[in-house]
């Protein structure tokens, strides 16, 4: 699989996940069975990821990711990218994250990601790994 393909399942993924009036089914589309997530040392898995989701689409009216930079290399994949959240109360949340993709059979199986809050409160660290 080429490593544009790669970045194109990225942001396909990231549209879908963003896209608060889309089924979050469609996210599974994207991912293998065993799929794995670590965000700041916490595990997840599909089903973690999926309850993350709803979580997400519960607490914030708004999700924008802004990929800056994204590297490809055959079954791997690397992005720095901006997660601007809106909260139902209008508050804003930046975040940085810096993530780690591997790739199975063109489908994410594995993403190891540290975030960082550059605006927003404290319990928006949280948010990465929202249940």
């Amino acid at each position: 699989m080429s490593s544009i393909h790669h970045e194109q399942i990225i942001r396909e993924m990231f549209a879908t996940f963003t896209d608060f009036g889309s089924t979050p089914d469609r996210l599974l589309d994207f991912m293998t069975p065993d799929y794995r997530q670590f965000v700041d040392g916490r595990e997840m898995t599909l089903g973690d990821f999926q309850a993350h989701t709803h979580a997400l689409r519960n607490t914030l009216a708004a999700l924008e990711i802004d990929i800056q930079h994204v590297v490809c290399e055959d079954d791997k994949a690397a992005t720095v990218h901006m997660a601007r959240a809106t909260h139902r109360s209008g508050e804003q949340s930046l975040i940085k994250v810096v993530a780690f993709y591997q790739f199975r059979k063109g489908r994410i199986c594995l993403v190891d990601e540290l975030t960082h809050v550059l605006e927003g409160s404290g319990s928006d660290r949280m948010l990465g790994a929202l249940q």
